[in-house]
């Protein structure tokens, strides 16, 4: 995180984040004006992600950025949130050109959504999964709804494993409380989209574009 962190300063931006700390207390240099939660004992990914929601339920945008980012484009942070405005999905330019296989289409990464739509939406990470998928759910809905804004003018690396780019972890281990979950995931994603996706589009016909 703290590589994340200076690559912020580097950019001359560092805006307002919420962190659940959930894991050992590292050496990191928080800035000041960062709201640093923890929590007993290990969220995950889902779990920590809609807890800081819960405890930040009024933001104008929420924006999600992993450890593995690199900031690289100076008011980077303000150029995603005024393209996010209320309603809509700002994506960045990871410079790795991802599609999802899935469906073809660019993958998100990254994001900032409008405030607006997360409260209408209720949640910030698909809580039907413990990790995977979340940003799937986020991309299903920003094309079905057409409020994707990309800005490939705004530059965040995205370090991959897969390209050796970062350290190995238990994290990648894809495990929590002992039990993979990257079948479950994959099964809870695959009934959200069938069962409640439909729905949630409905609801949020007001955001379409």
């Amino acid at each position: 995180m703290q590589a994340c962190i200076d690559a912020m300063k580097l950019t001359g931006e560092v805006p307002e984040v919420a962190v659940m700390n959930d894991g050992p207390r590292y050496d990191i240099d928080w800035p000041k004006h960062w709201h640093i939660h923890e929590s007993y004992g290990h969220l995950e990914m889902q779990r920590a992600l809609n807890q800081l929601y819960r405890l930040h339920p009024d933001e104008k945008c929420y924006g999600l950025l992993t450890d593995q980012s690199r900031p690289q484009t100076p008011e980077w942070a303000s150029k995603l949130e005024a393209a996010a405005g209320d309603g809509l999905i700002a994506i960045c330019n990871t410079t790795k050109n991802r599609m999802n296989p899935r469906t073809g289409l660019r993958r998100v990464t990254t994001i900032c959504a409008g405030g607006k739509l997360v409260r209408s939406i209720g949640w910030v990470w698909l809580p039907d999964v413990v990790h995977l998928y979340g940003d799937d759910a986020w991309e299903d809905i920003g094309y079905a709804l057409n409020i994707i804004r990309y800005l490939p003018e705004v530059v965040i690396l995205a370090l991959l494993k897969r390209d050796g780019e970062v350290e190995l972890d238990a994290n990648h281990q894809r495990r929590w409380k002992g039990m993979s979950y990257m079948a479950t995931d994959h099964e809870r994603f695959t009934k959200w989209k069938a069962r409640e996706f439909p729905a949630l589009i409905k609801k949020l016909e007001k955001f379409k574009c």
